[in-house]
């Protein structure tokens, strides 16, 4: 029987999707849209997401439903650091429902090519398997008929054989770059998506303690926050968002998108109206200026604690301040959430 005879017909108002996932490809490119900030990929935030994107439009009403998320990649047992970050991935997602991650002793691969500048050869070396093993996979559980779409989440080019052959299978296999989109890739997928532009909603960033995001026309507000801290404001990391010297483009930009931060501006007179910080200004340069002005003003300061946000000042007359459900700001930063000061 071949494996075009052993799939499923599409069931009717079922969209269910498994997901194979190059592990690698997708964390060096969430790495990149940050410089001073380590990235961390909420891989049930992926999951979720692209289950959500084979939706057939907006008035689809159709169940949309994970039958499994398959992370494969590769580890160095003689590198501590990248061990330890895998081992913490494996801790905080590894016991969540439909995610299964594998990951193998890497093998070094060697091979030689040649410089295109001096024409001389070279020998270079890369993982070995991840790709055999994922590939494997994917083509076994395309013979089980439990899904109406596969979804690969890679953009190595050594993968268009296995789409090329399950296109020739009959499988709706989703394509989901990780960077550029490429276009042998998208010729033999059913659909695509690009990852680019999501990825701040899937990532966070990975940093210790405490981290402050303040602008100079909020120094008041943020005397009041220091004044009410249980820790020394030296243990905080303070950034005026508006000096690039503390906070870099990519950084800045990455964080305002992640945190969904919007602004209004300061001569509105519905105080209620919002914006994102990209429909503000062309460059962040610009956004820097509109805020250091005093023409936009928004949720600042703003505290994240390891990535989450902790609290941010409202503007409201009755409470000032807004912690963030989970945390313990009310316990950190005491002062702040007294009857006195709603």
């Amino acid at each position: 029987m071949s494996l075009k005879d052993t799939i499923r017909v599409v069931q009717s108002g079922r969209r269910r999707i498994k997901l194979f996932v190059d592990f690698w490809n997708v964390m060096i490119n969430a790495r990149k849209l940050c410089k001073n900030f380590d990235i961390d990929v909420r891989w049930d935030a992926l999951s979720e997401l692209l289950v959500s994107s084979t939706r057939l439009g907006h008035f689809d009403d159709t169940i949309g439903e994970l039958a499994g998320c398959y992370v494969f990649g590769s580890v160095s047992n003689s590198n501590p650091k990248e061990k330890e970050f895998v081992d913490r991935v494996l801790d905080q997602y590894g016991a969540i429902s439909g995610l299964f991650f594998n990951f193998a002793p890497r093998v070094p691969k060697q091979s030689s090519t040649t410089c295109p500048q001096c024409s001389n050869k070279f020998k270079t070396f890369s993982e070995s398997g991840v790709d055999v093993l994922l590939s494997v996979e994917m083509i076994k559980h395309a013979t089980m008929r439990e899904h109406e779409y596969l979804g690969l989440i890679s953009s190595d080019r050594d993968f268009i054989p296995l789409l090329s052959y399950l296109k020739d299978q009959g499988q709706r296999v989703i394509h989901v770059s990780t960077g550029r989109p490429d276009r042998d890739m998208r010729s033999v997928t059913w659909s695509q998506i690009d990852l680019s532009d999501f990825y701040p909603s899937i990532c966070r960033i990975r940093h210790d303690g405490c981290i402050v995001l303040t602008s100079p026309c909020v120094k008041d507000r943020l005397d009041e926050l220091l004044s009410a801290s249980s820790v020394d404001s030296r243990s905080l990391r303070i950034l005026d968002i508006t000096n690039s010297s503390e906070i870099c483009d990519k950084d800045l930009d990455f964080i305002l998108k992640n945190k969904n931060i919007y602004w209004k501006m300061v001569d509105d007179e519905d105080g209620r109206t919002r914006y994102s910080h990209s429909s503000l200004s062309d460059s962040i340069d610009g956004f820097r200026k509109l805020l250091a002005d005093g023409d936009i003003e928004g949720n600042l300061p703003y505290v994240l604690r390891e990535g989450e946000t902790e609290l941010y000042y409202s503007g409201e007359s009755s409470f000032r301040w807004i912690q963030m459900a989970g945390q313990d700001a009310d316990r950190r930063w005491p002062k702040l959430f007294r009857p006195s000061l709603d």
